[in-house]
């Protein structure tokens, strides 16, 4: 199983993607920063039984992928609450994503890891 989520950039994200050869930090971070809740939405296919919160890069993780793309980590927290039990629990983790940018169509499309399904 994998999930992805398909991010548009602003245009002044496009703009600066379309004149560097390299993606920067910052332009990763903030995209990453102003789609955290769809972002989490995505991570969610991966833990159905909790909420994803707070979703963020974590800086300096950014290493180059093959052909072009990128790895980075994201890092989140995942929210249970048992209303039976009256149990709450917010539990820090964290996933490597790998970022394909798309300059033409002014995207980065971000793949969550594969897991096997069960």
């Amino acid at each position: 199983m994998q999930s992805s989520y398909l991010l548009k950039l602003s245009m002044a994200q496009q703009d600066s993607l379309a004149h560097s050869t390299a993606i920067q930090a910052e332009l990763l971070a903030a995209a990453i920063h102003e789609h955290a809740e769809q972002i989490g939405y995505m991570l969610q296919a991966y833990f159905p039984r909790e909420k994803i919160r707070r979703v963020a890069l974590v800086p300096g993780t950014i290493a180059a992928g093959q052909e072009g793309t990128l790895k980075a980590q994201i890092d989140f927290v995942k929210e249970e609450f048992n209303s039976c039990s009256a149990i709450d629990t917010e539990l820090k983790d964290k996933m490597t994503i790998t970022i394909v940018p798309d300059r033409s169509a002014g995207t980065l499309k971000l793949e969550g890891e594969t897991w096997p399904e069960l």
